[in-house]
């Protein structure tokens, strides 16, 4: 637990105060990060790519990394690793490429039932959000081009802010009747046509973690849970959930330069992870 719990933090530490802020009007802060990314991957014992493209006249790069497993179905995880100008994202979104990473190490020796692909995503943040430009909708249309079949897509959006003394915020009133009251729990989003993976999910992180997990099955439009890159999975006919500490309704720093490594909750980020990884590996 302190091997994972201080990666984290070192992987939060490069990306968020070594490189800061990370978006296309940034010189080469894109191309840093992705450079992290890839060396982490290579380090664990894959072999990255770069799934390239051009936005706004410059070449921006999704990193993969691919973990075999039996033929049928792919799962894909994935998060991205820009922020909006400004914000040097610390919560949004390093701490989720932190968790990807790590899930990325724990199941590198680990049998899985089936193929893993590991994603982490250029351009999720506006302006890209919801075009072409957007990485993840690169990816996703990539794989309907090729036919491929996809058991799930979990999306990693800010998985590092907890606070159990903190009011926890909801987009329809009434929601604070039948979940938490405290900001301790991490939310497993999923449209309908998803809703069954996600409870899956959600009970999985409950039982291999002490860290609650809630699950939100609602209308894709509803409550602010298309606005990462789930969505694009969503929009090509992929089932897909989103896992997050819920962002804007919780952490106040969300798109500010407050958005610091010193406002997250290492100890509760660590049993996310181990709460993803004791579900995935038999997903």
């Amino acid at each position: 637990m302190d091997t994972l719990k201080d990666n984290l933090h070192r992987h939060v530490k490069t990306l968020s105060v070594d490189i800061g802020e990370r978006h296309m009007w940034r010189d080469g802060s894109l191309g840093r990060a992705a450079e992290y990314i890839e060396g982490e991957f290579a380090a664990i014992g894959y072999e990255p790519r770069r799934q390239t493209y051009s936005a706004y006249k410059k070449t921006v790069a999704n990193i993969i990394a691919e973990q075999p497993g039996p033929p049928g179905p792919i799962l894909v995880i994935g998060a991205h690793y820009d922020t909006v100008p400004g914000s040097p994202g610390a919560d949004d979104n390093t701490s989720a490429v932190a968790g990807l990473l790590e899930l990325a190490r724990l199941l590198r020796n680990t049998q899985a039932n089936r193929p893993i692909i590991f994603v982490a995503f250029v351009n999720e943040e506006s302006p890209c959000y919801g075009s072409a430009k957007m990485g993840s909708m690169n990816h996703a249309s990539l794989l309907k081009e090729k036919g491929t079949e996809v058991e799930l897509m979990v999306c990693l959006e800010m998985i590092g802010y907890f606070n159990k003394d903190q009011r926890q915020e909801y987009p329809i009133p009434g929601m604070g009747l039948f979940y938490p009251k405290f900001a301790d729990f991490i939310a497993v989003a999923a449209n309908p046509p998803s809703a069954w993976h996600g409870g899956k999910l959600a009970r999985g992180i409950r039982k291999g973690s002490d860290i609650n997990a809630r699950l939100l099955v609602a209308p894709e439009q509803i409550g602010g849970i298309n606005r990462s890159d789930n969505f694009a999975y969503w929009k090509h006919g992929y089932r897909a959930v989103m896992v997050t500490d819920t962002a804007n309704f919780r952490n106040h720093n969300y798109h500010q330069e407050t958005d610091t490594i010193d406002t997250l909750d290492f100890d509760s980020m660590a049993e996310v992870v181990k709460g993803l990884h004791a579900t995935l590996a038999s997903f």
